[in-house]
C-alpha cells in the first residue's frame, strides 16, 4: 500500500482557510445587500451556479429548453417552475417522475420564502430573496469556501453533505448510486524523488481526466491528499465498471512530463454499491476505503468492488 500521506486532509484545509482569511474578509465585505431574489445550486451538480430570478418563469429540468438546465437523470425533463405574483415568488412541481422537494417535503405548488430549499433529482437548489450580491465577489467566495485550490474539485465536507443527502433519497425512492474512492498510486514516491511540484501537477492532471472521464451529472470532490470521491447517482455496477474502469485505464495513458521527462501514473479505485444497510455516508465511506485498500494491496492500477 502506498506510503500515507504527510498531513491530513482536514489540516490541508485548515491551513488552506487560514492563509485564506484575509480574501475572504474583503469578499464578505463586497456582498452589497439588494432587494431582489435567486436560485443557488447548493448541492450536486454545477453547484455554485446563481440565477437572478425576474418576472419571467424559469423552468427548471435535463430539457434544452428549460431556463435553468440540469443533468441528473433523476430529474424530469421539464421539472418544475418558479415564477413570480404580486404576492411572492412560488415553485409547482410539472408532473415530474421524482417529485419536487420544498425543504425535503414533496410539494405540487407552494410559495417561497427566503433560504427555503427546493430539491430536484439529487440537486438542491436555494431561493434567496433579500441578499443580492457583488456577483464577481460572492463567486470567488463561494469558490474559496467549497472548492479544493489545486484541483478546483469540491471539498470533502461538501462531498460527504451531498453523500448523505443522496442516502435520503435513494432510500425513500428505492433507487441505487455508486461511491468510489480514487487514489493516486504511489503519489508519496513521486513527492520525495520529484518534489512537491511535481506532486501537484499529477494531481491535477488526475483531477482533470477524472472530470472528463465522468458524466455531468456524476459529482467529484478532493477526498484527502492523494484520493478523489466520486459518486455515481442512478447508476448500477455494470455500468459504474465500464465507467470507472475506463477512467483507470484512461488515466494510466497520460504523459506526465516531469522536469522535462515523461513519466505515467496510476490510480487504485475502491468501489461499493449503495444500498439500505449503509445507513449513513460515513459508513458508506468506510466500506468503499475497504475496497481501496484491497485494490492497492492486489498490486495498485486495479478497482475492487
Amino acid at each position: 500500500m502506498a506510503p500515507k500521506r504527510d498531513q491530513p486532509m482536514a489540516e490541508r484545509e485548515f491551513d488552506t482557510l487560514t492563509t485564506q482569511r484575509g480574501s475572504l474578509a474583503k469578499l464578505a465585505e463586497a456582498i452589497a445587500t439588494k432587494n431582489s431574489a435567486f436560485l443557488t445550486v447548493t448541492q450536486g451538480e454545477s453547484q455554485g451556479r446563481r440565477l437572478k430570478l425576474g418576472d419571467v418563469p424559469v423552468t427548471m429540468g435535463r430539457s434544452a429548453d428549460c431556463d435553468f438546465r440540469l443533468l441528473n437523470r433523476a430529474i424530469s425533463r421539464l421539472h418544475c417552475r418558479v415564477w413570480r405574483d404580486n404576492s411572492g415568488f412560488w415553485v409547482r412541481d410539472l408532473n415530474s417522475t421524482n417529485k419536487t422537494y420544498l425543504n425535503d417535503r414533496p410539494v405540487v405548488e407552494a410559495r417561497l420564502k427566503d433560504g427555503d430549499f427546493i430539491t430536484v433529482g439529487g440537486t438542491v437548489v436555494q431561493f434567496t430573496q433579500e441578499k443580492d450580491v457583488d456577483h464577481a465577489a460572492q463567486s470567488e467566495f463561494f469558490d474559496l469556501v467549497t472548492h479544493d485550490q489545486l484541483t478546483g474539485l469540491s471539498q470533502r465536507r461538501v462531498f460527504e453533505q451531498s453523500l448523505e443527502q443522496e442516502i435520503a433519497r435513494s432510500t425513500r425512492r428505492n433507487r441505487e448510486f455508486v461511491l468510489a474512492i480514487v487514489d493516486v498510486d504511489e503519489l508519496s514516491k513521486i513527492n520525495r524523488e520529484w518534489g512537491k511540484v511535481a506532486g501537484d501537477d499529477v494531481l491535477k492532471q488526475v483531477a482533470k481526466a477524472l472530470k472528463a472521464g465522468l458524466r455531468e451529472e456524476d459529482l467529484l470532490c478532493r477526498f484527502g491528499g492523494e484520493e478523489f470521491a466520486a459518486m455515481l447517482p442512478e447508476t448500477g455496477i455494470d455500468e459504474a465498471e465500464k465507467l470507472l474502469n475506463s477512467v483507470r485505464s484512461a488515466i494510466a495513458n497520460v504523459e506526465f512530463f516531469i522536469q522535462g521527462q515523461s513519466r505515467s501514473a496510476s490510480v487504485s479505485i475502491g468501489a461499493v454499491l449503495w444500498n439500505p444497510s449503509y445507513k449513513t455516508g460515513a459508513a458508506l465511506i468506510d466500506r468503499t476505503e475497504e475496497k481501496l485498500k484491497a485494490a492497492k494491496d492486489g498490486g495498485r492500477n486495479r478497482i475492487a468492488w
